[in-house]
């Protein structure tokens, strides 16, 4: 489970961004500053919800005891958190602050938070090659008909061939993994792409899917790194709006 204290330090980070605005800027506020406003205040909403949850409950038994319980918890946990996030890089009078840079893809506008993280080198690192060696594990499946690079496909290659519908595999994050397969490179997808591959996981359901099964645990170890990462983003980006206001 991610460290709750950084998601505090978010949450205190955000509201005091609210707070500088109302106390700080010309009043009645301009278009920019009321957009930032409801930036903040929405991120910090969501960052509060993050942090206060704590376990699901359920009607039925059988989900109650299921081994992907905690797992499925913490996926809710990444969806709030990422909405805080989408409250943030969605609205470019608050990514400004930290780089101005105009696109229209979800994933670079992410990046521009992503360049505050507060995660050093070697903690990015070290997540990454955390969710590269579950990318890379061969999975024994009955039956897969598309070509795979070895005996077994990957779980990459499983992800991208069987959860991804052809559209979106040649689009964005999806042609991504595509190059990765192709070129047996799993380093083409960096931590603020698989960041936003479990976006895309959590919401079509990948997380849940047989594929992340298993004796290893993967559903967990995944969804723990990805939110540590996305955790320590948020952390680090809403520190630096703070000082940038």
């Amino acid at each position: 489970m991610v460290d709750l204290a950084i998601l505090g330090r978010t949450f205190r980070d955000l509201q005091n961004s609210s707070g500088k605005i109302c106390r700080e800027r010309p009043q009645p506020l301009s278009s920019n500053d009321y957009e930032r406003l409801m930036g903040f205040g929405i991120a910090s909403d969501w960052i509060g919800w993050a942090h206060a949850l704590k376990e699901l409950t359920y009607t039925v038994k059988r989900r109650t005891n299921s081994d992907r319980a905690g797992s499925v918890n913490e996926a809710t946990r990444f969806t709030f958190m990422w909405t805080a996030a989408n409250a943030l890089f969605v609205r470019p009078t608050i990514t400004d602050l930290i780089a101005q840079r105009s696109t229209r893809s979800e994933l670079d506008r992410f990046r521009i938070l992503y360049e505050k993280t507060a995660m050093d080198t070697a903690e990015e690192a070290r997540l990454l090659v955390t969710l590269h060696s579950l990318l890379s594990v061969t999975v024994k499946v009955k039956h897969f008909p598309w070509p795979t690079v070895g005996t077994y496909p990957t779980l990459l290659e499983l992800i991208f061939h069987k959860h991804t519908v052809p559209d979106q595999q040649r689009m964005g994050i999806g042609r991504k993994m595509h190059q990765a397969i192709n070129s047996n490179n799993l380093n083409l997808l960096d931590l603020p792409d698989l960041i936003y591959a479990t976006r895309n996981w959590t919401i079509h359901g990948v997380l849940l899917s047989s594929s992340f099964r298993g004796t290893s645990k993967k559903f967990k170890l995944w969804i723990d790194t990805a939110n540590h990462a996305l955790a320590r983003t948020l952390e680090g980006s809403s520190s630096f709006l703070l000082s940038a206001l």
